[in-house]
């Protein structure tokens, strides 16, 4: 009954996609799937944080639709995803996406429900963890990208929460870009929340503004290894009315070293500054959708990664292994993370008269 009143909807939507493409002209069919399994298992015990959990699970998106006049597309996808070991229900979630696309060489646009994987920009564990990246991979609003050899600048709106009685209202502003030349390279991040009351407030309920802004530079070059050397400052302005202490504005630099090579990576991410989640203990990943490990009380965040990705079948199939270690200033957590991914898409044309 569950999937029924999941799947439903989406099923109507197809059929009336379908039906409305009898009247289409120079249309063409498009069909394809993904496929993701994700597990993350962390060991974070004996930290100041302790968030020990380990996440698997995967996710099957099968989509459909029209495009035409080459630029132009309209689709209609569901997400079904299952928590494995989750033997309550036969889907742990189903959930619709359908959305209007133009994209231009240069352009590209989206407006409905559609997936995060059409955003360019860095988004790094500071604004979104890795685990939230997962469960979190639809936007539901509109989103604008222009681009060039010289880099790309973009923007979007993602309507995250509706007010109800038992769910707070919540929508997020996103932009980001980035320009870069043969060796240099500057960009930014950002990120506009706001995390309003339910419509049924309970008394210690607080409105949170909170903005995040990511600026940074780098150098990419070869020399055996790829090399890429960032540094980047955080600033976060954040306010909880309820609160009414006004504005707290936490800060710090970023220095992040990449080497790769044979599809090995060595990374190392030092951040050294301010708790950049000071309503944390009020709010906790309700408000906050980056890495905890940002909300540091000892002002240093380091993290080391060693991951091995590889590709195969001309780009169809995505493998990521990696090992991941995370100091606090007060001890030394790991994290281990294997990522599978299949993305394939068919389109079908009419022969030209």
């Amino acid at each position: 009954m569950s999937l029924r009143k999941h799947l439903l909807p989406s099923l109507l939507l197809l059929s009336a996609l379908l039906s409305a493409s009898t009247a289409a002209t120079a249309q063409e069919w498009v069909a394809g799937v993904g496929f993701k399994t994700y597990f993350d298992n962390r060991e974070y015990s004996g930290m100041s944080f302790d968030g020990s959990k380990t996440i698997f699970a995967a996710r099957l998106t099968p989509t459909a639709g029209l495009q035409w006049a080459e630029r132009n597309r309209l689709m209609v996808a569901v997400d079904l995803m299952q928590d494995f070991g989750d033997g309550a229900k036969f889907l742990t979630e189903a959930k619709p996406q359908f959305w209007y696309q133009y994209n231009a060489p240069k352009v590209l646009a989206a407006a409905g429900i559609f997936s995060r994987e059409m955003l360019r920009g860095d988004y790094g564990e500071a604004f979104f963890d890795r685990g939230y990246r997962f469960y979190h991979n639809r936007l539901q609003g509109v989103m604008g990208q222009y681009r060039n050899e010289a880099g790309f600048v973009e923007f979007a709106i993602d309507w995250e929460g509706m007010q109800e009685t038992d769910r707070r209202e919540r929508f997020r502003i996103l932009s980001a870009g980035e320009g870069h030349g043969q060796l240099l390279y500057g960009g930014y991040a950002l990120t506009l929340l706001h995390f309003a009351k339910s419509s049924n407030p309970a008394p210690d309920e607080g409105i949170v503004d909170h903005m995040l802004i990511n600026p940074y530079g780098g150098i990419r070059f070869t020399a055996f290894f790829d090399f890429d050397i960032r540094l980047g400052y955080l600033q976060s302005l954040q306010r909880d009315r309820i609160a009414e202490a006004g504005w707290v504005a936490p800060k710090g630099g970023m220095l992040d070293i990449r080497l790769s090579r044979w599809g090995v990576t060595l990374a190392n991410m030092l951040y050294v500054g301010e708790n950049q989640m000071p309503f944390y203990d009020r709010y906790g990943e309700k408000l906050y959708s980056g890495c905890a490990f940002f909300g540091t009380r000892d002002h240093l965040y380091n993290r080391t990664d060693l991951s091995y990705t590889r590709t195969f079948f001309n780009g169809t199939l995505d493998l990521r292994a990696g090992i991941l270690v995370h100091y606090d200033g007060t001890g030394l957590g790991t994290q281990q993370v294997l990522e599978c991914s299949v993305r394939l898409e068919k389109i079908f044309g009419h022969p030209k008269n």
